[in-house]
């Protein structure tokens, strides 16, 4: 694995110069046909395919974020002709550059890192439905850290990252040759102060260039960074733009509630990282880590009936329903905190539409449940309600974001029942089971925290009806 490492090694730091076998085999330590033999038993590609690709990777970036003519990238990415640039793109990403610096579509081909692979078996569906997933063992990291404190959540994240490279360029530190990691931290307040918001990163890469012995330690001196490690594990990682907070979300949704419910793996206990793209000293890229494990058992469906439950419903439209209904119920429990602390041991629900249309809109809904004598009055946000009760298909899981993967397997085992079929008169929604009472717990917090039980209405199907 190593020899094949440093051969790639070599090809990365020379992707824009032309690159001979013979001079990669050198630097790696083995002959030519041993070259081409090893690389393509641990990669999965043939040498030169891989450089192809690696180059190709390297231009599309720039064609999104530069203004360079598509011949410029084409000789800055390494490749001898412009004929040969459009061609060698044109067969890897399906279009040419020109095409694919108007399209929506992103072609991203890493960097192999041998270390990080994790061999596992998905299903072929859920392969073929998300290509762009992969499942890799994050090894043990340390560098210098930064925690960026905020009183506001809106731009933590680039705030926190612009602040960072700057510090790292003033204790001597190249952001450009380093690997970028960041993740949301809890805040308290012996780690934050007042503030409300908190977002921690991480610098992971060489010491500066003629200073060999100067370590992390002693580059963290300034008082902003810190020495900082992660343990690593298990993570699911795909890439997103960052052109948006609301494309970013829209990313990490697709992982949680779409591709985990639907895979062999479940929510690891580790914790969620975002790594940061970098090119010209701007950020081009972010991907993100979602931590798994293996999944140890099968969910199985059940049918149960429940009873209706009187509930106060707090709906939001829009990309950031979830985010808008989790605050305006938090909101509603801190005024009604004699209602919290009663002895009713009040539930947190969640229902949604988001892929479907109401009237034009999605919406997304969080109910709380109330006791038998308790009527909200001059509400502002919510209003109050039931969830009906009667038969559903009820599947019990770790809390999976907007349950859009939970709900998919439940209505496909539906799709292949004799005995039931879902009920279009009845909403379905999800049931929160924390440990700790949910009056001291963010909603939006529950994926890691919590059990969810997902029930969709169901009646006995009629006979024959599945072939009319």
């Amino acid at each position: 694995m190593e020899t094949v490492q440093r051969a790639i090694d070599y090809v990365e730091e020379r992707l824009a110069e032309a690159l001979e076998l013979e001079e990669i085999g050198r630097a790696a330590a083995m002959s030519v046909p041993n070259l081409y033999r090893l690389f393509y038993a641990m990669t999965g590609h043939p040498i030169k395919e891989y450089i192809r690709k690696r180059r190709t990777s390297e231009a599309a970036m720039m064609l999104r974020l530069t203004d360079l003519s598509a011949k410029e990238i084409g000789f800055r990415c390494g490749f001898d002709t412009y004929q040969t640039f459009v061609k060698t793109f044109r067969r890897i990403a399906g279009m040419t550059p020109g095409q694919y610096r108007q399209a929506d579509a992103i072609y991203s081909f890493e960097r192999i890192r041998l270390h990080e692979r994790m061999a596992y078996c998905e299903e072929r569906a859920v392969y073929e439905r998300y290509p762009d997933v992969k499942v890799i063992r994050l090894p043990p990291l340390s560098g210098v850290g930064y925690l960026h404190t905020a009183e506001r959540e809106e731009g933590l994240e680039e705030e926190a990252c612009r602040r960072f490279q700057a510090l790292l360029a003033g204790s001597g530190l190249d952001p450009s040759r380093m690997r970028l990691f960041g993740w949301n931290v809890e805040p308290t307040a012996a780690l934050t102060g007042a503030a409300s918001f908190a977002y921690q990163m991480m610098a992971v890469g060489p010491a500066p260039a003629g200073s060999q012995p100067r370590s992390f330690k002693e580059a963290a001196e300034h008082a902003a960074l810190r020495p900082i490690a992660i343990e690593g594990g298990a993570y699911a990682t795909a890439w997103t733009s960052v052109e948006s907070g609301q494309v970013i979300q829209r990313a990490w949704n697709r992982l949680v509630s779409e591709w985990l419910p639907l895979s062999s793996f479940e929510l690891g206990d580790h914790g969620f990282l975002e790594e940061y793209q970098q090119w010209n000293g701007r950020i081009a890229r972010m991907k993100l880590y979602l931590p798994v494990r293996k999944s140890k058992q099968t969910d199985a469906i059940h049918i149960v009936r429940r009873e209706p439950v009187r509930v106060i419903t707090f709906r939001a439209e829009g990309d950031d329903g979830g985010t808008r209904a989790d605050e305006a119920a938090m909101r509603w429990l801190r005024l009604h905190d004699s209602f919290a602390d009663s002895p009713h041991r009040f539930e947190v629900f969640m229902s949604n539409n988001l892929g479907m249309t109401f009237e034009g809109r999605s919406g997304y809904e969080i109910h709380l449940s109330l006791p038998a004598d308790s009527i909200p009055f001059g509400e502002k946000d919510g209003h109050a309600g039931q969830l009906e009760g009667g038969l559903y298909a009820c599947l019990q899981t770790r809390a999976f974001g907007a349950m859009t993967g939970v709900l998919e397997r439940i209505y496909r085992w539906l799709g292949e029942s004799i005995e039931y079929e879902a009920a279009p008169d009845r909403q379905w929604y999800t049931r929160y089971l924390p440990e700790e009472p949910a009056a001291e717990r963010s909603i939006a917090s529950l994926e890691r925290q919590v059990v969810a039980e997902t029930y969709v209405p169901i009646v006995p199907r009629i006979p024959n009806r599945k072939d009319e």
